[in-house]
């Protein structure tokens, strides 16, 4: 078992935004030491793959709102299958979730790639007037 505090060293997810998403309902509410509601959050290894799940989506860009959808539906997928239970429509929306995100990814690559062109262009620009200003002052030092 697991502290706030060890889960987020392994996870790369502060303390704060843990307890934060456990407020909002995007992770379950922990177990607590000896059951109490004030007793420490108890995690296992179950837990902490699925926060550095939760924050591998995150650090793609994906909202929150996305991802609570997202896992809602990984968890009725065990459920259902585990049940024999149809689950056509979860995996379409899952699928609809990952194909609009991926759009919104792929966007701001453009737009990334945009800003470094220019960056590019003012680098360039920047080493040309510094190698002008040295020949300048290569043939001022010549007469």
């Amino acid at each position: 078992m697991y502290t706030i505090g060890e889960i987020a060293k392994l996870s790369g997810i502060t303390a704060f935004t843990l307890r934060y998403y456990e407020k909002i309902g995007l992770l379950p509410r922990p177990r607590r030491q000896h059951g109490k509601e004030a007793g420490i959050r108890q995690y296992d290894d179950a837990d902490l793959r699925f926060i550095r799940f939760i924050h591998g989506l995150k650090q793609t860009g994906m909202k929150l709102e996305d991802i609570s959808n997202f896992t809602k539906d990984g968890c009725l997928l065990t459920a259902q299958r585990e049940a024999d239970f149809d689950i056509d429509d979860t995996l379409h929306k899952r699928i609809e979730i990952l194909d609009q995100h991926i759009d919104e990814l792929d966007q701001r690559m453009k737009q990334l790639e945009a800003v470094k062109g220019i960056a590019l262009e003012k680098r360039a620009f920047y080493f040309n007037m510094l190698n002008e200003q040295k020949s300048k002052a290569e043939e001022e030092g010549r007469c």
